[in-house]
């Protein structure tokens, strides 16, 4: 089971994509409510008949729970309880294998101002800063892992951030990869490292359970090229829609997160080799 945001969906989606091919049947793939993938829904149970295994997604932006409250003139404000995990948490329990992320929308709008959108019990701080939110959350999703997870029959990976690679503006204000066509090869950008990692890396050392940490932001620093740019979307004639708002942040399929996936089937080789099981 995958957890987390649209990151780990194009995660999902490559993971899919690789399995499949292994089947000699394809049919015998199949999503069990019958549900395509779409931007809009949260939950996807692909059952793989010949093995009697389940590979799902299930959307969790923040690993903790959303909410929202109503403000003086009775309309709804989001809001983000950090001591809370997320309401999809019941699911996650019946997984064998779990990979989590959360990231790319703490650096959004309300997030990063963090103006009456924190709350903890039910305190809603009129200002928080998002660097220690982002911990906090991280250590209320470590507390419930270390709850809930059996590590005798669970494994549990934490897949780290990716950064985009926009130019001239953020995703919601014209910036830009279109173009691109060969990885970054020298520069500051390749041996950036967000703050946020070194918090996950902290958290993570914390916990009573293991969890396996997949750092992959150095290794996706290069890969400027590996975006859908203005390819994401396509209209009827087979034109692209726009060129004003682009997608710098997720990756292309076949592409960057199918090396995500083979991190995984790496390490599930080793631990299989380490203790001596074929």
């Amino acid at each position: 089971m995958l957890v987390g945001d649209s990151m780990n969906r194009n995660q999902f989606e490559s993971l899919l994509c690789l399995l499949r091919e292994g089947l000699a049947n394809k049919s015998r793939m199949y999503e069990t409510r019958g549900r395509k993938i779409t931007k809009g829904r949260g939950q996807y149970i692909f059952k793989f008949q010949d093995y009697d295994c389940t590979v799902e997604f299930v959307r969790s932006h923040f690993l903790v729970k959303e909410g929202f409250r109503i403000n003086e003139r009775g309309n709804q404000n989001p809001t983000l309880s950090i001591d809370l995990i997320d309401r999809t948490a019941g699911r996650w329990k019946r997984a064998d294998i779990l990979v989590f992320n959360t990231g790319h929308w703490w650096v959004h709008g309300k997030t990063a101002r963090g103006k009456n959108y924190y709350k903890e019990g039910d305190y809603l701080y009129p200002k928080f800063d998002a660097v220690e939110a982002y911990r906090r959350a991280l250590k209320t999703w470590a507390k419930w892992i270390d709850d809930n997870i059996k590590p005798h029959k669970q494994l549990v990976f934490y897949r780290g951030y990716s950064n985009a690679h926009f130019r001239g503006g953020d995703w919601d204000s014209g910036g830009s990869c279109k173009g691109e066509t060969e990885p970054i090869l020298t520069g500051a950008f390749l041996d950036s490292y967000p703050l946020k990692m070194k918090t996950v890396e902290e958290v993570i050392q914390e916990m009573q359970t293991p969890a396996i940490l997949l750092n992959v932001t150095k290794l996706t620093n290069f890969r400027k090229d590996g975006h859908p740019s203005v390819y994401g979307k396509k209209a009827i004639d087979g034109r692209k829609v726009t060129t004003r708002r682009q997608d710098c942040s997720h990756w292309c399929l076949p592409g960057v997160p199918d090396a995500w996936n083979e991190l995984i089937y790496a390490t599930l080789v080793f631990r299989q080799t380490i203790s001596g099981k074929t």
